[in-house]
């Protein structure tokens, strides 16, 4: 009977872990006029599933205390739904750039939770160009900027390094709570068994994917599926390399809902 229970648990926690599988989406076109209509009309279309977007307003938060008015109109949009997170983008060079840099543009992003005006607190930081760890010399670097950025109250910390981590692979995962072991190409996934692009299978839960130049008969659904039954966190197919254009969000957020739906009717993998 012991044995039993601890099978059950086990399949509802896989099943609980695939079910939460999010959309990273690096939100880096300008918002303007109508720009993200897309971006709102899907997540208020699919509450169920996480959405992480990354704002990035100039390389980083910019110079200025708050971020032009176009920008605080658009985060105060985001930040109306309850399944959206708000990621604030900055860049460490692979843990050369000076952390004083990088720690003043995690204050700036926080200190956008003082504007009155409208709400545009932000609930993370995306920490691109990270370290892949084999210069084991730099974990202390990204443990520090994470803890910078908690106690800041920016809690979702995301690393990207883009590829797989070489060292001290459970010391990374500890410090962020996803880590992107995966931005290339989609011609690139493909190619390769999944779990090669990955360190090990211990952290899927806390991995993140971001694949581009998706062509467009790409099947979406088949990578989206396989996110899920490895039970990823997150995961995301853009179809260029700069991540302006949003046409590919719709066939992701559908595809993620899909798969959602057919585990809970029992038509899955899972």
């Amino acid at each position: 009977m012991f044995h039993l229970f601890s099978l059950i648990v086990t399949i509802l926690t896989l099943a609980s872990t695939v079910i939460s599988t999010g959309l990273l989406v690096p939100l880096y076109s300008w918002p303007g006029t109508d720009a993200w209509n897309t971006i709102y009309d899907l997540i208020a279309a699919h509450p169920s599933i996480p959405f992480y977007l990354i704002v990035n307003p100039s390389t980083g938060p910019g110079d200025t205390e708050y971020p032009e008015d176009v920008f605080i109109t658009a985060v105060a949009k985001l930040n109306s739904y309850s399944n959206a997170k708000v990621l604030g983008y900055t860049h460490t060079e692979q843990g050369t750039r000076a952390s004083s840099e990088v720690e003043k543009d995690i204050t700036t992003y926080a200190n956008w939770a003082t504007y009155t005006g409208k709400n545009i607190r932000l609930s993370g930081i995306f920490f691109d160009e990270a370290s892949n760890g084999e210069d084991t010399s730099k974990l202390a670097y990204f443990q520090n900027l994470s803890r910078k950025s908690k106690s800041s109250s920016l809690n979702t910390v995301v690393f990207n390094p883009g590829v797989k981590l070489k060292a001290d692979v459970a010391k990374w995962f500890e410090a962020a709570d996803f880590i992107v072991e995966y931005e290339n190409t989609y011609a690139n996934w493909v190619a390769l068994a999944p779990n090669e692009h990955f360190s090990t299978p211990d952290h899927y839960g806390k991995n993140a994917v971001i694949l581009n130049q998706t062509p467009e008969d790409a099947s979406i659904d088949d990578v989206v599926n396989l996110a899920k039954d490895m039970g990823l966190g997150a995961i995301y197919l853009a179809p260029d390399g700069d991540y302006m254009s949003l046409a590919t969000v719709p066939k992701v957020a559908v595809a993620v809902e899909q798969s959602r739906s057919a585990r809970r009717r029992g038509r899955g993998r899972y």
